[in-house]
This record gives C-alpha cells, structure tokens and sequence, in this order.
C-alpha cells in the first residue's frame, strides 16, 4: 500500500490527505458548509486538478509548490509555463518556489467569529544570501489546508513480509510476471514499481490482474507488457496530455509552438522519442 508522504512541516492533525479516504469524506462535509479558503501544498498532478475542483466549487484556492510552476518534476519549464498561466487565469493563486515551513491552528479572526483558522507560514526558496534584504511574504490564514506532496510505501507490509521495496519507487516485481522476489507473493497497482519506475495508473490494472491470475493459475501467458498510459490532466483551462514516461530533466524538443499549442518530444540517448506532451489552449466557442 502507499501512503502520502508528508513533510514535518505538515502536521498530520492540521492537515487533509486526500489519499485517505475518511479523511476526504470529512474534508467534503466541511467544505459542503459554504465558501472558504482551501491551500494546497503541491501542484502535481492530483493537486493541480483538486485545486480547480474547489475553485469550481465556490472555493478561494491557493495552490503552493517548491517548484516555479505546475508539474514541474514530470514536464519542461516551456510547458509547465504555460500551465501556471492557465491556472492563475481561473483565478487560483498560485505560490511557485515557495516552501511552507509551518502549519499552526489560530482563533480569534478579523470577522469576531470564534471559528478556528490555520495559519500557514511559507518563504521563497533561494540562496540565503539573495534573501537577505527581502521582506518574507505574510502567512496565509486559511480554513483548510490539503496535502498533495507524493506517495511514499508504507513499509510494514513488505518487510514483514520479506519484500524488497523503495519508498519512493515501490515494491519490486519482474515485468512479465509481477512476481516479487519472495516466492508465492505479487504486487499490482500503484504499490508496484517495474525496472524502477512506479506504476501510479489506474489503466493497466486490469491487465496486471489478469497477468497474475494466469501466473498463479499455471496457465500459459505472454507475459505483462507494460505500456505507460496516456496521462491528462483534467482542467477546463488548459489541455494536458502526455504519453510516454516523462522526466523533467530529459532532452526536451519542441516540435509545435504557437499560441494556441505547443508540443515537446522527449528524446533518449539514441534521439529516439521517450516521451511527448501536447497542450492546448480550450476551444473558443463561436459567437452565434
């Protein structure tokens, strides 16, 4: 299984983990109350998209991350630019290259309600040195306040179990039979990591399913082929897709940029495409 990996700087008691399912029950009840003030700490993926479902919702949103823009660890400044863009124009403010530093529960708010507040304390991330003279921005003062900051492995299981695993990665299967390297014992879903990759996906289940059922059944299969699935980020702003397995880092090319759209091509060593992102700006309707 996974669980959220959240900095100490999160305090679990203070703060909301949409991976955990009661927890997001009660998240939803609370919000249900009226329009408040949600922050977000990390603009991957999950947060970026839960961060415009509250905004739709009738929700003041801040969206934090360490990073200058969205998306950041899995695609190209050129096009997370674009992305940041899109959502600060929905009006989500958005807090790039900025690392909270704490999370503490205040009362006694500007209005006279006795409701309880969170202050959020964050600074800009930079040399000490560039800081010197800068003015530390206010803490936010917020309702709610949501932790997106990745997925870690919770370790107990597997080594209990005898499992070899990584934390960040997850548990180590054999690509074409999801075996782990403890007899009788597979992995599937987003716990899993093949050739070091983790398989955070929801797509290739069902065939990971049907790879261990033959495998344990003793049934002749061909073996799981591993396919990263298209990836989309669902935002009413911006058009997102992705296709092959992205690394931020990697040799980005642009093979279409205008206003309206850009796609990248990721190359390997062997110039060969790896990866490619295509974004789009919404269709404008036409007047009638």
């Amino acid at each position: 299984m996974r669980i959220l990996f959240s900095p100490k700087s999160l305090p679990e008691d203070l703060v909301w983990h949409v991976n955990h399912i009661k927890q997001f029950g009660q998240l939803q009840e609370k919000l249900a109350t009226g329009s408040q003030h949600v922050a977000i700490v990390g603009a991957g993926m999950v947060g970026t998209e839960i961060a415009e479902d509250l905004l739709k919702a009738g929700h003041q949103v801040t969206l934090i991350d360490l990073n200058d823009a969205p998306l950041s660890q899995m695609l190209p400044a050129k096009a997370t630019a674009r992305i940041a863009k899109a959502i600060e124009s929905q009006g989500i403010q958005f807090l790039g290259g900025s690392q909270v530093s704490a999370v503490t529960r205040v009362s006694g708010n500007e209005d006279g309600s006795d409701s309880e507040k969170l202050r959020v304390d964050y600074a800009a991330l930079a040399s000490t040195e560039d800081n010197a003279d800068v003015e530390q921005p206010e803490p936010l003062i917020v309702d709610h306040v949501i932790a997106s900051t990745g997925l870690t492995v919770d370790g107990q299981l597997p080594a209990a179990a005898g499992v070899t695993f990584d934390r960040r990665t997850g548990i180590v299967v054999d690509e074409s039979t999801l075996r782990t390297d403890t007899a009788h014992i597979y992995a599937i879903g987003d716990c899993m990591s093949i050739n070091g990759v983790a398989c955070r996906y929801v797509a290739p289940l069902r065939a990971q399913a049907a790879t261990i059922a033959d495998d344990i059944l003793g049934h002749e299969h061909s073996g799981y082929d591993h396919k990263p699935p298209m990836i989309r980020l669902k935002n009413k702003a911006i058009s997102v897709m992705v296709t092959g397995v992205p690394n931020a880092a990697g040799n980005w090319q642009v093979k279409t940029e205008s206003d309206d759209e850009l796609i990248m091509d990721l190359l390997d060593d062997t110039d060969a495409v790896s990866a490619t992102v295509t974004i789009k700006a919404p269709a404008t309707p036409k007047a009638s």
